[in-house]
Parts: C-alpha cells; sequence; structure tokens
C-alpha cells in the first residue's frame, strides 16, 4: 500500500520526479473503500460467513474487498519500472542497497509508531515477555501467530506491511533472475516477452498457495496461511508486468498493442472492473474459509476476480495518452488525491479508531478483545464518521510530521552521494 514514486504522466519515471494525481486518486479511493469494508463489517452491515449483514448494501460493502489489491499492483509497477528499464535498455540495474534502503524509510517510522502506540494503549496487559514487543517490530507478528484471536488489537490490517517488505527485499533478486533469463533475446521485444515469463510464472506460485490455503485439510490454520506473503506475490507480478510493458514503450519507442487499446477505450477496462466487481459480490459457492470444497472454489474465484480488478482498474493509468473524462473526474479531484497523498496513514490507523468507539483497549483498563465480540454493536454512519475524522487527522499528522521529513532526509542523502567526492556515496551500497 504505500509505493510512492510517480511521474509527470503516465509513464511512471523514476523515484523523485512529481506525483501522478490519479495514481494519488486511486490510492485515496481504494484507502476510502478499505475503511467503509472494516466500518461495514463492525455495524453488522456487510456479510460474514453466515452472518448476512443488510440485504443488497450487504453484498456491496463486502465486495468492497477488491480495494486492497490495487496497491499491490501499484507497487509493482512503480517501483519495478526502474529495473525493467535496466534491463531493456542493458543499462546497469538500480542499487539494491539504495533501493531497500529508501523503502524502509518508507513504511517502517510510520509503522514503528502505530506499534508503539497498539502495544501501550491497546495491548499493555497482554505484553508478557520480550517477543511479543519484538514481533511487531520485526514485522514477524502474523508469521508466529497462528491463532487470529492472539492477533494484536488495532494492527489486524498490517499483515499487508511484512508482505510488502517481503516484496521488497524479493524484488532486487527477482530482477536479477529476469535479466539472466531475458539477456538472451537478440532484440528488444522479444526480451520484453521473455521478461513476463517469470512474472506469469510468480502470479501462478501466488494462485496455488491461496489454494493451499483454504483447502478443507488446511481450513483451521486459513486464517493463518492466508496472510502469508506468498498468496499476494502474483498482485505485485501484475504489476511489475505492467511496469515492463511501460519500459518497453519507453526505450524501444514504439506503442504496444494493449496502449493502442486503451487509449482508445479506456473506460471500457473500468467497465470492466466493474463487471468483477458485481461478479465477486454474491459468492455461491460458499463463502471462503468456510472448510468445504464449495468454500475452496470460491475462494480460488474471488483471487481470480480480485487479480482482474486490480489489473483492469489500474492499467488505463499506465497509459500515455489515455484520457478519460470519467477516470479524471473520478480520480483527479481534491479531496480523493488529498486521501491518496495520506493513505498509508488511513491504512495503519483506521482499524485502532475502531477499537477505541468501543472502549477495547487496555488503556480503558479491560482486556481487548477481537473486532468480532462487537460486532453489529453500533451504526454505520456514525462508526464511520467517528472513523474517518480521527483517521483523517492522524494520518496527516503521520504524513507531515513522520513521514515526509524522513523523506526529505533521504533526498538530501542520495543528493549528497551523488556528489562528486561526497563522504556518504559508500554508505549506499
Amino acid at each position: 500500500m504505500v509505493a510512492t514514486e510517480a511521474s509527470s504522466g503516465p509513464r511512471v519515471a523514476s523515484p523523485g520526479a512529481r506525483r501522478e494525481p490519479r495514481f494519488d486518486g486511486l490510492r485515496g479511493l481504494m484507502a476510502f473503500g478499505v475503511v467503509v469494508f472494516h466500518v461495514a463489517y463492525e455495524a453488522g452491515v456487510s456479510n460474514h460467513i453466515n452472518d448476512k449483514g443488510a440485504g443488497i448494501w450487504g453484498f456491496i460493502t463486502e465486495g468492497l474487498e477488491v480495494c486492497l489489491p490495487p496497491f499491490f499492483v501499484l507497487s509493482g509497477l512503480l517501483l519495478y519500472r526502474s529495473f525493467a528499464r535496466s534491463i531493456l535498455a542493458g543499462t546497469p540495474r538500480p542499487s539494491a542497497g539504495r533501493f531497500l534502503w529508501g523503502r524502509v524509510l518508507r513504511i517502517i517510522p510510520g509503522y514503528w509508531v502505530l506499534t508503539a502506540v497498539a502495544l501501550l494503549i491497546f495491548n499493555f496487559f497482554s505484553i508478557g515477555s520480550v517477543w511479543d514487543v519484538l514481533k511487531p517490530v520485526l514485522l514477524l507478528h502474523f508469521l508466529f501467530t497462528v491463532d487470529p484471536a492472539n492477533w494484536l488489537i488495532g494492527m489486524e490490517p498490517t499483515w499487508t506491511v511484512p508482505a510488502e517488505a517481503f516484496f521488497y527485499v524479493s524484488l532486487p533478486i527477482l530482477a536479477v533472475v529476469v535479466n539472466r533469463y531475458a539477456r538472451r533475446a537478440a532484440d528488444t521485444r522479444t526480451r520484453m516477452l521473455r521478461m513476463l515469463v517469470p512474472l506469469a510464472a510468480i502470479a501462478l506460485i501466488g494462485h496455488a498457495w491461496i489454494a493451499f490455503a483454504y483447502l478443507p485439510a488446511t481450513s483451521a490454520y486459513v486464517w493463518y496461511f492466508n496472510f502469508w506473503p506468498f498468496g499476494y506475490i502474483g498482485f505485485f507480478a501484475a504489476g511489475m508486468a505492467l511496469a515492463t510493458v511501460s519500459a518497453y514503450a519507453e526505450v524501444s519507442g514504439t506503442t504496444p498493442g494493449l496502449y493502442r487499446f486503451v487509449k482508445k477505450h479506456p473506460n471500457l477496462l473500468w467497465l470492466g472492473a466493474l463487471v468483477v466487481f458485481v461478479v465477486n459480490v454474491p459468492k455461491p459457492l460458499g463463502e471462503p474459509g468456510a472448510g468445504t470444497w464449495g468454500a475452496f472454489g470460491q475462494e480460488l474465484i474471488m483471487h481470480t476476480l480480485l487479480f482482474a480488478f486490480a489489473v483492469l482498474i489500474v492499467t488505463p493509468l499506465t497509459v500515455p495518452g489515455a484520457r478519460s473524462r470519467l477516470i479524471d473526474a473520478t480520480l483527479t479531484t481534491p479531496p480523493v488525491r488529498y486521501l491518496g497523498k495520506i493513505s498509508y496513514g488511513i491504512y495503519l490507523w483506521h482499524v485502532p479508531f475502531i477499537h477505541l468507539w468501543f472502549k477495547n483497549a487496555s488503556i480503558f483498563g479491560v482486556h481487548p478483545g477481537t473486532s468480532q465480540s462487537f460486532r453489529g454493536d453500533v451504526g454505520f454512519w456514525p462508526l464511520l464518521a467517528y472513523v474517518m475524522v480521527g483517521t483523517v487527522i492522524v494520518a496527516t499528522a503521520s504524513h507531515y510530521l513522520i513521514e515526509r521529513p524522513v523523506q526529505r532526509l533521504r533526498g538530501r542523502r542520495e543528493r549528497a552521494a551523488r556528489e562528486p567526492g561526497a563522504a556518504l556515496a559508500p554508505a549506499e551500497g
């Protein structure tokens, strides 16, 4: 959810270029959808397993689960493009050390602040050892917690932070693998096509992991395995594929057939995303996680639909000249763009505000329980207003007091490293 590099246009330029408004708008729209998804669950509005919600509104709000995968696709797109361009152009790859350090500075400071707040305010009575503190600090809290009842209160959505971190660590390695496979090609187009083969294999691996997690035989541990990073690498791979096509268009100076189609019909892809959303809503084979073969098949269908939705909604934003009044009106309004700018903070902080509403925290002198125990005890609109106002305030503070200052320090350090004879340059390796 946290990739931020964007371009002065849809080509997605290197880090340091100004932000692309439509990418920010998509982040903002999807972040709001994630908040609504969680609030609707807590208010008892959305469907959940065999607990049906409020009619059609229950189906629609449950369907907002599609709002998370686009963040993974954006990460793959924005972070891999400089690597893809170097492979296609035959130029030196970006520094892996500098890339990883930049990613650490992007996600860890804000996450650590949330971790400190969650441990001290929500989970203080549950701290029994130093390991209980180190697990979330080291991003290991989901890998070492099998029972969802023992998840850290206020940090439930942060399973995506280790997933992103896993991708960050893997990306330079994947770039080396892709380069070794693709460099045998004699021309740029064939090299681009060869670059897509390993990415397709990664997507299949992600799908296979989801299949394993939702087998009836592993149903007792489904909410453990489901949150491992492997099931979501396919979404990152989709973004990497879009980055590969984008880099090919830039390096070769040609317009791929995909780009020609999207330029003519940008709204058609969004219409396809809407159709995918509608198809995903009913879940006729059974609710995922129920431990039946029907639920297993439903999860595989749902995972495929989430993949399709993310690709369809992101692709038009990557094509130069693919302009649409509908897309621009949806994504480029100032409020939506602002939500996109602070979207990382929105994602981190909205669930703590849900728990604060119910006084479900150690600070109130109680041992906090899981969110399921409060489901249906509050109205949707009051809770949504409370969560959005509180979250936007805290996410704004996080952006301007933590995330942005750290990024400025990073920028100064990198500029100093690029100066001749700079003393900091060796430290970037």
